[in-house]
């Protein structure tokens, strides 16, 4: 009973009693099968997953696009102390090759936990007196016992140490085509560079046929061949069209329209 009392004393403590990874964790797919994706490679049976530490989750990211990943979900929750093999169960479950986790100290909780348990108490009362009978007079003397059940609370003080934990899990794809990790332009930039065509590069992929190119971070891209790029379909057709081939790419930088001859990779 005692050890029952403690489990649920810790399990109070840390705030939650099942993996916390899996009960916060969010869903980036739209819940698509990754295995049907045949340019991803997923976790394998028994193989653990890559950990880094992270530090700056802007950096981290670009980081991990960089080197070919891409994020399929996201843990966060705020919590005491975490056993961080959740954060590998998790990984597990969805398949994910790499993991980068975040833990920061929040505060710290204090207070005081009632904790009621069975109190018994047993008294003794001295009984004598005489009885009558056929056979003449008797005197008896002995001890009564008394048992009163009941309970009793006493006040246990805590502090607890909260953090603010985060994972994001990544897959890693076996292949690219280009290499660009493009966004939408904002209204700012829009206004900035006086167009609506383009979309910015968020990331190029080391050793792909955008790094090759010399295409950096922060280029706008302009135009794969004889298709303008406004948006990410027009990217995707680009892409597809062009794989294979040695085509035109225009790009934006420091306010100039520069020209790149750039070979696709064959992904078909």
């Amino acid at each position: 009973m005692k050890q029952l009392i403690a489990i649920s004393f810790v399990i109070l403590l840390t705030g939650c009693a099942s993996n916390p990874f899996s009960k916060f964790y969010y869903d980036l797919t739209n819940g698509q099968d990754l295995t049907k994706f045949d340019h991803l490679t997923l976790l394998e049976k028994d193989k653990k997953p890559l950990l880094y530490r992270g530090k700056d989750k802007d950096d981290d990211r670009i980081k991990m696009l960089e080197n070919n990943y891409i994020m399929v979900g996201y843990s966060s929750f705020n919590a005491g102390n975490v056993d961080e093999k959740g954060v590998f169960t998790q990984a597990k479950r969805i398949r994910a090759t790499a993991i980068v986790l975040y833990s920061q100290y929040t505060n710290t909780v204090s207070g005081a936990m009632p904790l009621t348990l069975p109190d018994t108490q047993t008294s003794n009362t001295n009984v004598s007196g005489s009885v009558y009978g056929s056979g003449g007079y008797a005197n008896y003397s002995g001890y009564a016992n008394t048992t009163t059940y009941g309970t009793k609370t006493t006040y246990i003080p805590y502090n607890v140490q909260r953090y603010d934990y985060g994972a994001t899990y990544w897959v890693q794809r076996n292949r690219t085509t280009f290499g660009l990790v493009p966004i939408d332009l904002d209204a700012n930039l829009r206004a900035e560079i006086q167009s609506n065509k383009g979309m910015l590069i968020e990331a190029v992929i080391k050793n792909s046929p955008a790094f090759r190119a010399d295409i950096f971070r922060g280029d706008i891209l302009k135009s794969i061949g004889s298709i303008d790029i406004y948006t990410a379909k027009d990217y995707e057709d680009a892409l597809k069209k062009h794989q294979g081939k040695v085509t035109k790419v225009i790009i934006f930088r420091n306010g100039k329209l520069i020209e790149k001859q750039v070979t696709f990779n064959n992904n078909a």
